[in-house]
């Protein structure tokens, strides 16, 4: 398993914020399926980008 950060766009209160979350997936792709599952299909708007983790 591995980290992997993103920005998405999230509503909060009627606005739209962009927020930057984390996710444990094996792989890059992984990681945006679990993204796109609890954020939405258009919401990611950066990553998601594995972290160095030791």
């Amino acid at each position: 398993m591995h980290t992997y950060q993103a920005s998405v766009r999230a509503q909060v209160k009627g606005r739209s914020q962009v927020i930057r979350t984390e996710v444990r997936a094996m792989n890059a792709q992984d990681a945006r399926w679990l993204l796109w599952a609890q954020w939405g299909f258009h919401s990611i708007q950066s990553g998601p980008n594995q972290v160095n983790t030791r």
